[in-house]
């Protein structure tokens, strides 16, 4: 279905469209708010609350860029939204993705599970943008094109940020003298 479709049919809160983009995105959309929000509940509160509201807030989608991109970044916003409001964040986050770990302290047979640990508490104390900037890129498998538009960011900016937040990491990690 193009996407002219996808968004006549939502207009119009087509159920048999509702079904195919829930099985189609929702676990995705469940692990990025997870990954942001560091609240299994609250992620699951805001994959509920987008998909309900998928019907009004597709209006705002445009065409520029895709589909899942617009969702993601849709996702992102209503992320960042909740934690401004409920001024709060969580303890460690649970993370189990040797991509990251790969991208920040070194291939996978070398973290062994207290370096993951230490990588939860390094990665739990970037502030949430940047959290869910490393999940899309390194976890999702994201391009930087794709990342520029949910983050309404220029490609540089994103690469930069991407490295000071793994440089944070691995400084973290030298504290801890588990990178050297």
């Amino acid at each position: 279905m193009n996407e002219n479709d996808l968004k006549r049919k939502l207009l119009k809160a087509d159920a048999d469209t509702l079904s195919v983009l829930w099985k189609a995105h929702s676990v995705s959309i469940l692990n990025l708010a997870f990954r942001i929000l560091q609240d299994r509940d609250a992620a699951e509160d805001v994959l509920m609350d987008l998909f309900v509201d998928l019907p009004k807030t597709i209006q705002s989608f445009r065409g520029e860029a895709s589909f899942s991109t617009w969702f993601y970044r849709m996702t992102v916003n209503a992320c960042l939204m909740r934690i401004r409001k409920s001024k709060r964040h969580s303890e460690l986050e649970e993370l189990n993705s040797l991509s990251i770990s790969e991208n920040i302290i070194g291939r996978p047979d070398e973290v062994d599970v207290f370096d993951a640990k230490l990588l939860e508490y390094g990665l739990s104390s970037l502030p949430a943008e940047t959290r869910s900037m490393l999940w899309l890129k390194d976890a999702e498998g994201l391009e930087l094109k794709e990342l520029s538009e949910i983050f309404n960011l220029p490609e540089g900016t994103l690469k930069s940020k991407l490295s000071r937040a793994r440089q944070h990491v691995r400084e973290i990690l030298k504290e801890e003298k588990v990178y050297a």
